[in-house]
């Protein structure tokens, strides 16, 4: 007999002879995960069928979000890693601002308008860009909704508010002339489509910079094109998702063979002759028991053999006991005797094995999400990045890895005030405050002499 647990890629088997760890692909293992790494080919080739409606295939099951979410709620790393990069794009928080230049250099000046601000406050617009930053660093795209004002200015277009939709409910909507670019899509189908709820559907027009009011409600799919595919952009991190599954899979495997390989401290010999004197043995004394009966007894006696042996076997405590057995010669004249043998289990080794492993799948995790170990909060042997690494990683962040996620994320809203504040000049942006190196600070205004 023998049961069988399957982690991740590898099949941990229970058999008498203890426990085996065996790696091999199998069509079934984790199928919905395996879809996530199909790179044969691409999605977007043929449409999917939602209900009625032709939707282009977000992943190879057209169910992308979800996977990357199912994969990523495991991981220890990941969601942390996100949530920092987030945090540190988000700064201090969105406010106006006029480009200037000074010095061959661009200037962002900070300014405030009243009446800009007033619409801004109409609607929960730091809500939409917390939720266009966090959707842009998971799936590199947002699905965006722009709301028009019901009662619209006579002969003037007004956008009321925006919003921006769970990419995990959003697909393109296939196009009519099955063209294979992003402008050729004419619709966005809003609806369940993890669970496959056709009920629970909607479409939305494309919207359209040149007529803004031609709909009362139209969505937009704004994206960093990803290298050689037409409609979706698909995650940084893509390419690092088998070492997301397998940091995922670590603790689990750690944890199946504690409770059960590392258990396995003594090797019990057992002589298979005394086990058939006890077998006689019961039958003389019960004779009217059937085979099963003799059987039910015979295991009955040997789990209390066995308990008593371990018992006696484990821990510091029971150090000076001892096990009494009867030796005996079988018909042949050979020995029976009972014995007991450590098993060398070399768990330095194994955990030292399982912790370099646990190295690498982070060291990959952590760089496919595109934030430097410095500014991620990651602590490798106890050891932290210094002040200086970490200002230095902020600056480059800062420069150079930030900027495409804001213009993608404020697109919408420039939109906005281009339909509606047609004369003037303004931006928004993220404010960030300027991180100085306390060596640069005068004493009295350094950090720890504010504390």
């Amino acid at each position: 007999m023998s049961d069988v647990k399957t982690i991740g890629g590898f099949s941990f088997v229970n058999t008498t002879a203890g426990t085996y760890a065996i790696s091999m692909t199998r069509p079934s293992d984790d199928m919905a995960l395996s879809a996530v790494l199909n790179f044969a080919g691409s999605w977007e080739s043929q449409p999917a069928v939602f209900g009625s409606v032709r939707v282009v295939p977000f992943g190879s099951d057209n169910n992308l979000p979800a996977n990357v979410r199912n994969l990523l709620e495991k991981n220890n790393l990941g969601p942390g890693i996100l949530d920092r990069k987030t945090g540190l794009e988000y700064g201090q928080g969105p406010f106006l601002y006029q480009l200037k230049f000074e010095n061959n250099e661009i200037i962002r000046e900070w300014v405030e308008d009243e009446e800009v601000q007033a619409w801004l406050n109409t609607w929960n617009y730091k809500e939409y860009i917390r939720n266009a930053i966090l959707e842009f660093n998971y799936m590199r795209g947002i699905f965006v909704k722009y709301v028009a004002s019901r009662g619209r200015r006579v002969g003037k277009n007004w956008i009321a508010k925006i919003e921006c939709e769970h990419s995990n409910d959003c697909r393109l909507e296939w196009p009519e002339n099955d063209g294979n670019r992003l402008e050729d899509v004419r619709g966005i189908i809003v609806g369940d489509f993890e669970n496959q709820r056709r009920r629970v559907m909607r479409r939305y027009n494309i919207y359209d910079p040149s007529d803004p009011g031609a709909y009362p409600v139209s969505m937009k799919y704004h994206s960093f094109r990803s290298f050689s595919r037409y409609f979706y952009a698909i995650s940084s991190f893509f390419g690092s998702i088998p070492w997301v599954r397998r940091a995922n899979d670590i603790p689990d495997i750690i944890q199946y063979l504690t409770d059960n390989m590392i258990a396995a401290a003594y090797h019990v010999h057992q002589p298979a002759q005394y086990w058939d004197q006890k077998k006689d043995l019961i039958e003389q004394i019960h004779t009217d028991w059937d085979e099963i009966q003799v059987q039910a007894e015979l295991m009955k006696l040997r789990e209390e053999l066995t308990a008593m042996i371990a018992k006696v076997l484990a821990g510091k405590r029971n150090a000076g006991k001892f096990l009494e057995t009867i030796d005996f010669v079988d018909n042949d004249g050979n020995k029976c005797e009972w014995k007991v043998e450590p098993i060398e289990m070399n768990i330095d080794k194994y955990i030292d094995a399982q912790t370099k492993i646990s190295r690498i799948a982070d060291s990959s995790t952590t760089s496919g999400f595109g934030l430097n170990p410095a500014l991620s909060n990651i602590i490798i042997d106890g050891k932290g990045d210094s002040g200086s690494q970490m200002l230095y990683a902020l600056k480059i962040f800062y420069a150079a890895d930030s900027q495409i996620c804001e213009d993608i994320v404020f697109e919408p809203i420039h939109e906005a005030f281009r339909v509606n504040f047609p004369g003037k000049n303004l931006s928004m942006g993220l404010y960030r405050q300027i991180v100085n190196k306390e060596d640069n600070v005068s004493a009295k205004d350094r950090s720890t002499n504010k504390m």
